[in-house]
This record gives C-alpha cells, structure tokens and sequence, in this order.
C-alpha cells in the first residue's frame, strides 16, 4: 500500500518516467502502459527476489546483484511477451509497441532493487511490486486524463508544452505528500 500512496515510483521516488510518451496523452494508452508495467515489476520482483536469496546472499555474491537483475528483468519482459503471444492473443497485440520500453524502465528495476535492499519476504516483496505497478498506472492514468480533460493548449503560450507538463507532474506530486511517511502495521 505504501508503494501506492506515499511512495509512488513515479511522482515520489521519480523512477519509471521515461515510458512510453503515448502513454501520457491517451488513458486507454495510460492504461495498458501501466498494466504492461504492472506485470513486468511483479515479475522482475519474483524472479530477483528468488535469485538474490537462494543465490546471490548464500554465495556471497551480492556484488552481481546489479548484472543479474538487468538481465532478469530482460528475461522476465520476454516471458511476458511470449506468453501473452501464446495464452492472451489480443492483449499481446494491444501491448507489443509498448513492451519494449518496459524493459528499459526504470520503474521495474527499482522495485526489484528497493526489495532486495529491504530485505522483504516473498510475500512483501511481490506485493510491492503490485501496489507499484498499481500506483504507477493511476498515475498515468490521472495524468492523461488531465490532458484530455483541461486542454493543455489553452494555457499561455510561454507555458505551452514541457512547462505545464512539468507544473502538473509537479502539484501531482505534492497531492502525495501528504501520504508521505503512511505506516500499514
């Protein structure tokens, strides 16, 4: 929950950014954008958290913590992909110009890499990864949603573009502040 509210991969810790540019004009692009991201993290966040505490700890290996999890995160969008291709046709259609750049997001390595530093259990660590993944599409979600609803457009013209994009993100992000430092016991 808290990766939902008060630390929001996105707003707050500024990881996942650089998605695809789509997804911040178009919500039912927001939204499969966010789901394609949901499912990377989630299953990056598995197969680093299972890498790192039956390999990587044991061994004493930790200092291949970053090479290991870039690759499983490469491998972890492939799975994605050729399992959608094989079980959800239509939703592999849907998402295949979008998985891509997941794999490159920053967003589903630093799930992986907030857990390993947290030393979380299986069980939090996968729903970190979700409520990430989660708060990561409401985002994209409100934010595209935005656009459509108030008109960018219409603003000043030395607003115009990359400033009142940057401004919205901005008093977003304040909206969260006031989750910051929220405890689930």
């Amino acid at each position: 929950m808290v990766a939902l509210l008060s630390e929001n991969f996105i707003l707050v810790n500024c990881l996942g950014i650089g998605t695809h540019t789509r997804a911040f004009e178009d919500a039912a692009q927001a939204r499969r954008t966010g789901l394609a991201l949901t499912m990377g993290m989630v299953l990056t966040t598995l197969l680093c958290w299972l890498a790192d505490n039956l390999v990587l700890i044991p061994l004493g290996w930790t200092w291949l913590r970053t090479l290991l999890f870039t690759l499983l995160s490469l491998l972890s969008l492939c799975l994605i992909q050729h399992g959608l291709r094989l079980f959800i046709p239509e939703l592999y259609r849907r998402l295949k110009d979008i998985l891509p750049g997941i794999a490159a997001n920053c967003a589903v390595l630093g799930a992986a890499f907030l857990v390993s530093q947290r030393s979380y259990t299986l069980g939090a660590a996968l729903l970190y990864a979700l409520f990430g993944g989660v708060g990561a599409t409401v985002v994209l979600m409100s934010y595209a949603g935005l656009r459509e609803d108030v008109g960018f457009e219409s603003c000043p013209r030395a607003f115009r573009g990359a400033p009142i994009s940057l401004i919205t993100a901005g008093l977003m992000a304040l909206a969260l502040v006031g989750f910051y430092g929220l405890q689930i016991a």
